[in-house]
């Protein structure tokens, strides 16, 4: 955790003890959210993630192993209606309020609210960071129904850090426009995948209404690049963005696109040429 360290190397320069060095770390950006839920300190964070780590990776499987997957067809309809509703809210919420254009036309970049509205970002935020600890149970599900092969790096790493970097930046960077865009287009793009996994999950014969799967992934894809071209428009501009807060986001929207470039890669050219040399064949056969 990037932002992490960089505040222990200035506490060592700073010649802090070890009890003040808690009290940093536990320090929020702004000192009414201290005591919310899951913000007091980074440990519940990182227990969290290792326990959701163990679970879906070691004990999970384990567990299910000579046990026949879980029919969850139901239970998966109305995770992914909750899931809708859940994030389009936030997108409207988060959008409506974050002014990320208008922050780069001011002279200073900066968004005056007042304190209550400020508060109110603050509980956007906060509802989203509840959102992502949610979305934990795509993972569980999947080891319900013994859908292992689903559960890849790619798919652990991503809703660990989502968490991660989330609980981070509304921790110690407070309200931004940079934040409010990721995750508002996080939210537009997560109805839209829990509205295809509403449609999977409603049975076989439904199948073939999937075929625009390739495009959710190119989506995903699109919105990693928005926040570090913000950020790079941002520095254009001259506006005092916090550079260890800007390397943060900007390591992980890296390794994002090279995980989910290398997902579609694997996923959807390979398909797609095993899709081909099948209409060869075919084509071939017919013609002898």
């Amino acid at each position: 955790m990037y932002l992490l360290c960089n505040r222990l190397k200035f506490i060592r320069n700073m010649g802090y003890n070890f009890s003040e060095l808690q009290t940093l770390i536990r320090s929020s950006k702004d000192s009414r959210v201290q005591d919310w839920f899951f913000m007091s300190s980074p440990v519940n964070m990182m227990i969290l993630i290792l326990v959701y780590i163990l679970i879906v990776v070691r004990i999970g499987p384990s567990l299910m192993k000579n046990r026949a997957p879980y029919n969850l067809k139901y239970t998966l309809t109305i995770y992914n209606i909750f899931q809708m509703i859940y994030n389009s809210y936030l997108f409207i919420m988060i959008w409506n309020e974050t002014q990320a254009i208008r922050s780069l036309m001011n002279d200073d970049c900066k968004i005056k609210r007042s304190d209550e509205l400020t508060l109110e970002c603050f509980g956007y935020g906060w509802w989203y960071i509840m959102n992502k600890i949610v979305d934990l149970l795509d993972t569980i599900f999947m080891v319900l129904r013994k859908k292992n092969h689903q559960i890849t790096f790619l798919h652990v790493y991503h809703h660990s850090a989502m968490i991660v970097i989330s609980w981070v930046a509304f921790k110690y960077m407070g309200v931004t426009e940079e934040h409010g865009l990721v995750m508002a287009l996080n939210a537009a793009v997560h109805v839209i995948m829990y509205f295809y996994y509403l449609v999977a999950a409603m049975g076989p014969q439904y199948q073939k209404y999937l075929w625009w799967k390739a495009y959710i992934t190119k989506i995903q894809i699109g919105q990693f690049l928005m926040a570090p071209l913000y950020m790079i428009a941002s520095t254009i501009k001259g506006c005092q963005i916090s550079k260890p807060y800007t390397f943060w986001v900007t390591i992980h929207a890296c390794i994002f696109i090279l995980l989910f470039v290398d997902f579609y890669r694997k996923a959807y050219k390979k398909s797609s040429g095993i899709e081909h040399r099948k209409n060869t064949a075919k084509k071939c056969e017919k013609s002898t």
